[in-house]
């Protein structure tokens, strides 16, 4: 018989707990819940003395931050599921980052998602990077993406990249080196994450850096070239807001 997954949960919203507490029980049984914990301090003795698998770690404590917490873990040899009410910026955050989360209020679906996605990645080496990226994305314009690859996960700065391509269900992401990497999500997902950054989707096949449009062709069938001598065509139904991103991002007369 394989070894339970042994979780704390850190929370301090009675509700949250008891509705995690219930699906956790009811659904996966490879899950142990070894203690629950409302505050930073207490978090910390639980996590030092039962040495868990995983936590469930709200973002906001009582006392502090989640982030507070960690920096008083010297071995951090657990995954994190963050727990947040539900935020399209803080989500967007996650992504980055490439950590698990779990956003509130809490449902089967999201919780099998969170669990799935910690199953499938339960490696601890780049958690300082990880959440470096997290808090970067939360409190600031981020400047650093996470992407999976065949070694694992690869740190990369965004302004390297120059534009990232539909294949089916998977990305291609070109830098400005001319290096490309397939990922395995579609593009919708990064259209999601970079939609207020300097990037644009001009095209159902394509979403580009703005800092590497070299020319714009308003013409009839409009398209662009970019610095690498790369042409794309801008679909009728995202030219307009193209022109305005375009407009916004580099000075015009």
């Amino acid at each position: 018989m394989n070894e339970k997954i042994r979780a704390i949960i850190i929370d301090d919203e009675e509700t949250f707990i008891s509705s995690l507490s219930i699906l956790l029980n009811a659904n996966f049984p490879e899950v142990k819940i070894i203690d629950k914990c409302e505050t930073v301090a207490s978090g910390v003795l639980s996590i030092k003395k039962h040495k868990p698998d995983i936590v469930f770690l709200d973002i906001n404590l009582p006392d502090g931050t989640g982030f507070d917490l960690l920096e008083k873990i010297t071995n951090r040899n657990f995954e994190i599921i963050f727990t947040t009410s539900h935020s399209e910026y803080a989500v967007r955050a996650f992504e980055f980052s490439a950590l698990h989360y779990l956003t509130k209020p809490i449902d089967l679906p999201k919780l099998k998602s969170a669990i799935g996605r910690f199953n499938k990645i339960q490696n601890n080496e780049s958690l300082d990077e990880k959440l470096g990226i997290l808090k970067q994305s939360l409190l600031d314009r981020p400047q650093k993406i996470l992407l999976p690859s065949s070694n694992g996960l690869l740190v990369h700065n965004l302004g390297e990249i120059v534009r990232f391509e539909a294949d089916n269900n998977y990305t291609k992401v070109v830098f400005n080196t001319g290096k490309t990497t397939i990922v395995s999500k579609p593009l919708q997902n990064f259209c999601l994450m970079l939609e207020d950054l300097e990037f644009c989707r001009v095209h159902n096949s394509h979403l580009v850096n703005l800092r590497y449009v070299a020319r714009f062709h308003n013409t009839r069938h409009a398209k662009i070239t970019l610095s690498d001598g790369f042409e794309m065509p801008i679909s009728q139904s995202q030219k307009a807001i193209f022109i305005e991103k375009l407009k916004s991002y580099a000075m015009s007369f």
